[in-house]
């Protein structure tokens, strides 16, 4: 990649797994463009905690060896024209409208440094890989799992923790196969459609996968406390479950920033860093499950799917 071709990355604004999905989509937009991606989740993040820190890499480590300050250049061009060295690392407040974020545009552009603050999902992307390129022809999900691969990696401290928490459960150790279920509350599934209850499918499926697959253990993730209780009440008398340890309500979006006092004016002030770090280690030992069953239109879920080479037979997302 050019050494004077850059593409500064910066935060959606969403849950931890959304706001990845959107550095992978735009990754992917690196490939193609030749860029060196850098990103920097400043103050405009959902879990910055200090003016100078990357809070990206307070989970995950760097993307590449430049710092995002490299960029900010006074001999540096910008796409889009929004931005120039002294505001590049700074949030523009208008970037919902969508102005000068076409994707043609951005791989068209010759500018030194090109910034995304924008969602693209990497089907969107995969048009404009061109022919002779070595990612031409891949499907979105063969494109996930290389990106993920090579870029993203969780940092060494949240891994150790789920180690940890391996070590503490014999049964993750055990020989048998583990069954690894994301479920989440109602609320998602209302949003989604209220013709039927996802969540009255896990039951059933986890039956199915647990007999036809002598799973011995369940590994449990959920946002809400209901769903520990019932499923403890379910599967506790076979000895099989294992609840993760980690809080139970995970990042709800922003706040109004009244009802902030923390420096970002987004987050809710629930020790946020832990609580995102809880949540990559909870997805981290899920793909060390041999089997999952999760939610289609979670982010988390979808994560699972992507960071491993799962057999078709042992991974089910519901709809």
């Amino acid at each position: 990649m050019s050494s004077d071709r850059f593409l500064l990355i910066k935060p959606w604004g969403y849950s931890i797994w959304a706001d990845v999905d959107h550095i992978v989509g735009q990754l992917l937009m690196a490939e193609i463009t030749s860029r060196t991606p850098v990103v920097y989740w400043g103050m405009d993040s959902l879990y910055s905690e200090s003016l100078t820190e990357n809070s990206f890499e307070l989970f995950f480590e760097p993307i590449s060896e430049h710092a995002p300050h490299e960029l900010t250049r006074s001999d540096y061009s910008y796409y889009p024209s929004t931005w120039n060295s002294h505001n590049v690392l700074m949030e523009d407040p208008d970037k919902l409208k969508w102005e000068l974020r076409d994707l043609q545009d951005m791989v068209a552009t010759d500018a030194n440094v090109l910034v995304s603050d924008v969602y693209y999902h990497v089907s969107s992307i995969v048009p404009l890989i061109p022919e002779r390129h070595p990612l031409y022809g891949k499907t979105a999900h063969q494109l996930y799992r290389y990106l993920f691969d090579k870029y993203i990696k969780i940092q060494p401290r949240i891994i150790d923790e789920a180690k940890q928490f391996i070590y503490v459960n014999p049964q993750f150790r055990d020989e048998k196969p583990i069954l690894g279920v994301h479920i989440r509350a109602n609320a998602l599934v209302s949003e989604i459609g209220q013709i039927y209850n996802l969540n009255e499918f896990y039951h059933p499926n986890i039956w199915s996968f647990m007999n036809n697959f002598e799973c011995r253990h369940l590994f449990l993730i959920t946002d809400h406390y209901k769903f520990v209780r019932e499923f403890q009440k379910i599967y506790d008398k076979y000895e099989t479950l294992i609840v993760s340890d980690s809080r139970k309500t995970f990042l709800k979006g922003k706040v109004h920033p009244n009802r902030s006092n923390f420096p970002n004016q987004r987050h809710k002030g629930i020790e946020l860093i832990k609580d995102t770090s809880d949540i990559i280690k909870d997805t981290y030992l899920a793909v060390q499950c041999d089997y999952f069953i999760g939610n289609g239109y979670s982010s988390l879920s979808n994560t699972v799917l992507r960071m491993k080479d799962w057999p078709e037979k042992n991974i089910k997302l519901l709809y």
